[in-house]
C-alpha cells in the first residue's frame, strides 16, 4: 500500500480527481484529511489549499478487498484472504472457511462464478491478465490430479522434441495446462482450432511457433483414411453386397453405367415360338 498526498481548492475536488486518476471505486477509497482549505482574509490574503493523504492499495490488495466484501455480504465466515502476484496473474485464496462446500459448489461452479465476477470488475486494468480464486487448496489439488495424465505427453516432448496435440477441452482446462507449462522450462504451448474443437499443442521451447504448428498440422493430415471416422463415429466401410459387385464386373463394356447411375440388369431374350394369329 502506497501513501500519496494531494492538494486542491476543495476536498471533494481532490477526491474526485484521485478516483479518476487511479480508476478506483468509492468503496476502495482510504484517505485522511491533513489540512482543510481556508479562504483567508476577505478571500484575498492567506488563502490555504486542502491537503488529503490517500492510501493507494496494490491491484492484488484491491482484488482481495473486493472478495472479502463479497464473502461478508454472502454471510460466509472465513479468517482472511491471502494474495499472491505472479507477473500479470493474481492468486487469491480464502483461508479457514467453515462453508468450504458452499464456496466450491458442485464441480467447482460457485468458485468459478466468484472468480468470473471479480475478473469482470477488474477487466479494464491492463496490468492484470487474470485473477484466480481458491479456497483451502481445493483448486490446487484438483489441478494436480488433472495434470497427471498429461505428464507422460510432456515427457515425450522433452525427450523426442516433437510437438504433441491434445484432445479438445474446455477453456478452464486449457488454462490449467497453459499455466503449468509456463512454469516448466523447455516447453511452450499454443492453441489451435475454433469453438469447442480448440486444442493445445505442446512443443519444445527450442522450436519456433510456426514450425511446431506446421508439424502438428502435418501429423493430423497423415491420419490413415481407413481410420478416419464419419459423423456417426464409425469407420466408413464398403457395405455393398458381393453379388452386386460381381454382376457389375460381368457387364459388357457398352452396358457399363455412368457415374451415379445403377447398372441395368441383363434382359432375357424373348423365347422363339409360334405367334398366335388374331382371331
Amino acid at each position: 500500500m502506497t501513501s500519496i498526498e494531494k492538494t486542491g481548492t476543495s476536498i471533494e475536488a481532490i477526491i474526485a480527481a484521485f478516483r479518476g486518476e487511479h480508476r478506483i471505486k468509492d468503496w476502495e477509497l482510504n484517505y485522511k484529511i491533513v489540512k482543510k482549505p481556508s479562504k483567508g482574509l476577505f478571500g484575498l490574503f492567506g488563502r490555504k489549499q486542502a491537503v488529503v493523504r490517500f492510501e493507494l492499495p496494490s491491484l492484488g490488495e484491491r482484488a482481495g478487498n473486493l472478495l472479502s466484501q463479497l464473502l461478508g455480504k454472502m454471510g460466509i465466515p472465513f479468517s482472511r484472504v491471502t494474495t499472491k502476484t505472479e507477473g500479470k496473474s493474481i492468486h487469491l485464496e480464502i483461508k479457514d472457511s467453515q462453508d468450504t462446500g458452499l464456496l466450491i459448489g458442485k464441480n467447482g461452479y460457485m468458485l468459478e462464478t466468484l472468480q468470473y465476477f471479480v475478473n469482470r470488475v477488474f477487466e479494464n486494468e491492463h496490468d492484470i491478465d487474470r485473477i484466480y480464486i481458491d479456497v483451502d487448496g481445493y483448486r490446487e489439488r484438483r489441478e494436480a490430479q488433472f495434470l497427471k495424465k498429461f505428464q507422460p505427453i510432456m515427457k515425450k516432448v522433452r525427450e523426442q522434441g516433437k510437438p504433441q496435440t491434445l484432445e479438445p477441452m474446455s477453456s478452464t482446462d486449457r488454462r490449467i495446462i497453459h499455466r503449468y507449462v509456463e512454469r516448466e522450462r523447455g516447453l511452450r504451448t499454443l492453441t489451435i482450432g475454433e469453438g469447442e474443437q480448440k486444442r493445445i499443442v505442446i512443443f519444445s521451447a527450442r522450436q519456433k511457433e510456426s514450425e511446431a504448428l506446421s508439424q502438428a498440422q502435418d501429423s493430423k493430415d497423415k491420419k490413415p483414411r481407413s481410420l478416419r471416422r464419419e459423423r456417426g463415429g464409425r469407420p466408413k466401410l464398403n457395405t455393398r453386397p458381393e453379388h452386386s459387385l460381381k454382376r457389375e464386373q460381368n457387364l459388357k463394356p457398352e452396358q457399363n453405367p455412368k457415374p451415379g447411375q445403377r447398372p441395368r440388369p441383363n434382359r432375357r431374350p424373348r423365347p422363339k415360338g409360334k405367334t398366335s394369329a388374331k382371331a
